[in-house]
């Protein structure tokens, strides 16, 4: 009977144990958290500018450079460069004018100043002279003269005078001429002073003249081209 109880007694104390571990706490597992990554709002990239072609050089052609028109020159005057200054003679000759002449012949207005010997120091021969376009011609007193035409040249003398040097007239023609010729409208005398001679030629359009110089007698000689 005693032994019955010590058997029941060790059989309750083993039933107990087991209920005391079924009834305790669950032992943890702790592991390594695997770390989520986390995840950035993504957007598709868009550029702020559209892509920007390259523009296509387009070449201009230059202007063309075009002369200025031409403009009629205003009455008494001509374009200074319009046509070549002609010069010729020798500056060491000395001269008098005897004789102015104009007249047209066929395709041509012809203006002639004629010279003879001077009683002035230095050797007979044509004086060296100037010939060319001019806006205005004036004489000692620097007062421009009035010439009738559109178009105005200038023929300049040096060592020549009208005078002879004791005071007589060399030249008696007229020292202002209008002729009916096509091209020339007046030839007027604008300086004569210390044999210094200016004589000035109105055109009724520009044109350029060709010089001769003749000899027997010495003249000079100024062909301006007209229609014939």
């Amino acid at each position: 009977m005693f032994g019955r109880l010590i058997l029941y007694g060790a059989l309750a104390l083993a039933i107990g144990i087991v209920v005391v571990s079924a009834c305790g706490p669950e032992p943890q597992t702790q592991g390594l958290a695997t770390p989520t990554p986390a995840t950035s709002a993504s957007r598709p990239v868009t550029p702020s500018t559209a892509p920007t072609s390259l523009a296509t050089a387009t070449t201009r052609p230059s202007p063309s450079v075009s002369s200025a028109p031409t403009v009629a020159p205003s009455p008494g005057s001509s374009p200074a460069a319009a046509c070549p200054r002609s010069t010729g003679g020798d500056p060491s000759n000395q001269a008098q004018l005897v004789a102015v002449r104009v007249g047209h012949q066929p395709g041509f207005d012809r203006l002639v100043f004629e010279f003879a010997q001077s009683a002035a120091p230095g050797t007979f021969g044509i004086p060296a002279y100037t010939i060319e376009a001019a806006s205005s011609l004036s004489g000692p007193s620097g007062q421009p003269v009035t010439i009738n035409g559109n178009a105005l040249f200038g023929t300049r003398f040096q060592n020549a005078s009208t005078q002879n040097p004791n005071g007589t007239p060399s030249y008696t023609g007229s020292t202002d001429m209008k002729p009916t010729t096509p091209l020339i409208k007046q030839i007027k005398l604008v300086e004569d002073f210390e044999r210094v001679l200016l004589w000035g030629t109105g055109l009724d359009h520009l044109a350029c003249p060709k010089v001769t110089e003749l000899a027997g007698p010495f003249r000079v000689v100024l062909d301006f081209p007209t229609p014939p």
